[in-house]
């Protein structure tokens, strides 16, 4: 008797872990049924007449392309998930063939920007109206929201080898995103990454509802943004100038893909640190050059180098750049860095000795200050409000004005004294959400070594992060959302797509859905989210993302796999 409860119990197992129907990241109200619906080879999206009255010219055509990319899914997609493959019928009646998607849009909005409504419901019934053809409804306040929408719809349809279908039938689906920043980090200084690359990493965040680009551009090791103003910037600053660069119009392709897609693009210029890649062209306005071999003494990671806060040809350099590199970029937001400045490089500096000697009143920190506030002058002047790194007001306590907002990359801690001091804020802890951790030292020269941010953050570590622990209601209205990153000292566009899929898909639920349910609970990697999980990276693989397995494919489609105690 025990041994037949022991396997009706495993089949039981088995059916359920059959039907999860994987929306990633996870609506904010969700009800389903049990029918399975088939797709019209004939099947249209179509637009309420007043949706066409109101769109102007650009907002018609990010809508007629995004269509047009969720038709192409739905003619060229024919995924067989390991998962949902059971509740499938073996026949399904002609009245159960869902022909035809109708969008309704209130508002004409074209621009993306911070807190725009990105809001949509999808209705998908799964009977029709008298003779009507059987068709889904999705309303959102902008082209934006439709766009989600759109991206949930195509999560819905499964391929059973011959057809493709809908199932768990009837869907209403009442969706928004939690935090309005949800973005991605990714540094294209340390190793380059080819224009294409970057426009098929905006393809996979726009299916995970990621809605921002953080192009961390340039840092020590390269500048590969060529300036019209600067020509020998990247010219000597890049690995190629040739091969290795971003021109203006590269720039411009980048960010019209982007929007197309929801996704706003913030670029970085950091300084004054991180800036070797300068020296390679104006080493007179730079300090502490490529110090070797004891170059930890003055940079985080070789090589070193820091712009010259004492010359006033730096901020003839800087005047002239800066207006330059932030009319390349649509956003009004403009990330200028200031992380990692290491003082010990500028004490060390004669120049900057002589200046503080014949400066009374003036320090190390007040050059600091007057750096950036000048950098934040020509910022504001180019009608663009600055971001920076948490060291600005955490470590050194400049007062920054208000609207900077704020990038906190350690604690939860460090968030709350930020938005105590009225600062909004982007969170995004290394513990959790930093994706180049746990490969070992790529120092030479360290056999024993590691990366300094060990260990490898799993796709649970990831999830298990609340940007907004410990924070009051009020604090964590200051919180904008979350940034998850990836530093490239060890990727390349080699093993690009291994290091972010489907790790940065567990931070996008996270941001989109929020850390809590709806029952106001904490939410975990539970059965449930690797379930899901799981089958969204199998989709995002038959999409030709090279995302890693989570589990062996026994896991996957048992959901036996779990730690029966766990620390």
């Amino acid at each position: 008797m025990i041994s037949k409860f022991i396997f009706q119990l495993i089949i039981l197992l088995l059916y359920i872990r059959s039907c999860v129907n994987a929306l990633w990241p996870l609506p904010q109200y969700w009800a389903k049924g049990s029918k399975t619906l088939s797709i019209s080879p004939d099947f249209s999206i179509k637009q309420t007449s007043k949706t066409r009255s109101i769109l102007n010219a650009h907002t018609k055509e990010i809508l007629k392309s995004a269509e047009d990319r969720l038709l192409n899914l739905l003619t060229s997609e024919q995924y067989v998930s390991p998962n949902v493959k059971s509740i499938f019928p073996k026949t399904i009646d002609e009245s159960n063939t869902l022909n035809c998607l109708t969008i309704s849009i209130t508002t004409n909005v074209s621009e993306l920007d911070l807190g725009i409504d990105e809001s949509y419901e999808l209705i998908i019934p799964d009977s029709q109206n008298d003779d009507d053809p059987l068709t889904a409804h999705l309303k959102a306040q902008t082209v934006f929201g439709v766009l989600h929408g759109f991206n949930t719809f195509s999560q819905l349809l499964y391929y059973n080898g011959s057809k493709l279908l809908l199932p768990f039938a009837p869907h209403d689906i009442k969706d928004f995103p939690r935090f309005s920043h949800r973005g991605l980090l990714l540094d294209t200084a340390r190793n380059y990454f080819p224009i294409k690359d970057i426009l098929k990493t905006l393809d996979i965040m726009s299916w995970n509802k990621f809605n921002v680009f953080h192009w961390h551009i340039t840092d020590s090791p390269s500048w590969p943004v060529v300036s019209e103003v600067y020509p020998e910037l990247s010219n000597k600053g890049s690995y190629d100038p040739k091969y290795m660069i971003y021109t203006k119009d590269d720039i411009k392709k980048v960010i019209e893909y982007a929007k197309f897609r929801g996704i706003r693009i913030i670029p970085e210029f950091d300084m004054p640190g991180h800036t070797h890649s300068i020296a390679e062209s104006m080493p007179e306005i730079m300090t502490c050059i490529n110090i070797q071999p004891n170059w930890s003494t003055f940079a985080n990671e070789p090589p070193s180098g820091q712009l010259n806060p004492a010359l006033p040809e730096t901020y003839t350099f800087l005047h002239k750049l800066l207006p330059e590199l932030t009319s390349y970029f649509v956003d009004k937001y403009y990330h200028s860095g200031g992380d990692e400045v290491n003082l010990n490089c500028w004490n060390s500096t004669p120049s900057i000795i002589e200046y503080l000697s014949q400066n009374s009143g003036s320090s190390i920190e007040t050059l600091l200050s007057k750096f950036i506030n000048e950098t934040h002058g020509i910022v504001r002047k180019s009608k663009k409000i600055p971001i920076v790194w948490q060291e600005m007001v955490v470590d050194h306590k400049l007062p920054l004005k208000n609207d900077t907002i704020i990038q906190v990359w350690t604690t939860k801690e460090i968030t709350k004294e930020v938005v105590s001091k009225g600062y909004r804020v982007i969170t995004g802890s290394s513990d959790f959400w930093y994706l180049d951790c746990g490969h070992g030292a790529w120092l030479g020269n360290d056999v024993n070594g590691n990366s300094w941010c060990d260990p490898y953050k799993t796709w649970q570590k990831i999830y298990s992060y609340n940007p907004i622990d410990g924070l009051t209601d009020e604090e964590t209205k200051l919180v904008l959302g979350g940034e998850v990153h990836l530093w490239t000292e060890q990727t390349d566009p080699t093993n690009l797509e291994n290091l972010l899929w489907p790790r940065a898909s567990a931070a996008a639920e996270v941001l989109w859905s929020g850390p809590y349910d709806t029952s106001k609970k904490i939410r975990t990697p539970d059965k449930d989210a690797l379930a899901r999980l799981t089958d969204w990276r199998f989709r995002m693989v038959d999409r030709g993302v090279n995302a890693i397995p989570l589990q062996p494919l026994w896991c996957a489609r048992t959901g036996m796999c779990d730690v029966l105690n766990p620390q």
